[in-house]
């Protein structure tokens, strides 16, 4: 289905689709928070990690394009800033102002400055920081598949898996904490994939595609501490919230099987509808909490306000995608000449 080996199909559905998990995930938590949260504690992170993974892959995929000179690596620079911390300012303004999350000035600097986690905005600060890092990620990566081929690099990878466990072992992961270090391995899985794409890109992916999603959405509701109850019975586990290392190697695998658009489910991936959800899924991530939290203050356990959630948080992603991200990616290309110049080849491209 691939037209190219730049065109991937299904990354903006892939992205709605993490979306759509957190948004679900959350919406039936706050709406809900004695019957379902119990139930569904950890979900929404199975979206982040999704983020996570995706965002590692598509940006390996797109430093590989553009090498590491000066001008290169200033451009990504610019466009990790633009993209991601504009936004991130307002929303935490609007959260101190509403008083969700960050209730004092204090507590507002050290989110703004990244220092500390709050409610979902966490997220933001793991992510940027690892924006530091991956540029030198990427390049070691191809320059151990140069010198010791696709073996090599992944005896590389599980080095490096296994000493980031013994530093940072995932079962003590801090809840929210945005300290880049606990979740390095779902950045690497993500590298490890866009590595093995060209790889994965000589054989027919189509059923493995539609059974690998198939197996994912098996795996990850079976891991849902209801679904583990009703099953097994006992009290509700709470051990979701730290699994980032299992769910974002499943992630991975996903992206590498499903991005390109092949099988059922990847030409689901590849829809219109999901396409839109990942392209407005920043925005949308950012201000959903505070959109949720007010409709349930007024209208709590309410189907027809979890419906009015998720439709005015989609709203407000829209707005935000059209009012702020595509002025601030208009301002870096005319701000670099890099960008410029591949502006028109990468206008067909899902941006991260």
């Amino acid at each position: 289905m691939t037209s190219s080996p730049h065109s991937l199909p299904a990354a903006d559905g892939i992205r709605g689709v993490a979306c759509l998990i957190v948004l679900l995930m959350h919406g039936l938590s706050l709406g809900w928070p004695e019957r379902l949260f119990p139930l569904l504690k950890g979900g929404g992170k199975y979206g982040v990690w999704l983020f996570f993974v995706l965002s590692a892959f598509l940006l390996t995929l797109r430093l590989q394009r553009r090498g590491f000179g000066l001008t290169s690596l200033a451009d990504y620079a610019l466009a990790r800033s633009l993209r991601i911390v504009p936004l991130f300012v307002l929303a935490c303004l609007l959260y101190a102002w509403a008083g969700v999350g960050i209730t004092d000035t204090q507590q507002l600097g050290e989110v703004l400055s990244m220092q500390r986690g709050s409610i979902h905005l966490w997220t933001i600060p793991v992510e940027f920081k690892a924006y530091v890092v991956l540029p030198l990620l990427v390049w070691l990566g191809l320059w151990l598949t140069r010198r010791v081929g696709r073996g090599g690099l992944l005896l590389a990878a599980l080095l490096a898996l296994l000493v980031q466990q013994w530093l940072w072992p995932f079962w003590q992961t801090p809840a929210d904490s945005p300290n880049t270090r606990w979740y390095l391995p779902a950045f690497l899985f993500g590298c490890l994939a866009a590595l093995l794409l060209p790889w994965v890109r000589q054989w027919q992916r189509g059923s493995a595609a539609t059974l690998c999603a198939v197996l994912t959405c098996v795996l990850l509701l079976a891991a849902l501490p209801g679904v583990r109850q009703a099953v097994f019975g006992g009290p509700l586990a709470n051990d979701l919230m730290d699994k980032h290392l299992f769910i974002g190697f499943a992630w991975a695998v996903f992206v590498l099987l499903l991005v390109d658009g092949e099988g059922l489910a990847g030409r689901l991936l590849s829809s219109p509808v999901l396409g839109f959800m990942g392209r407005i899924s920043y925005s949308t991530y950012l201000f959903h909490w505070l959109i949720m939290v007010g409709l349930f203050h007024w209208f709590p356990q309410s189907v027809l306000a979890f419906i009015a959630a998720l439709m005015l948080a989609l709203l407000a992603g829209a707005l935000g995608y059209y009012l702020a991200e595509l002025p601030l990616e208009r301002l870096r290309q005319r701000l670099t000449p890099l960008a410029r110049r591949q502006a028109v080849a990468s206008a067909a491209l899902p941006h991260d």
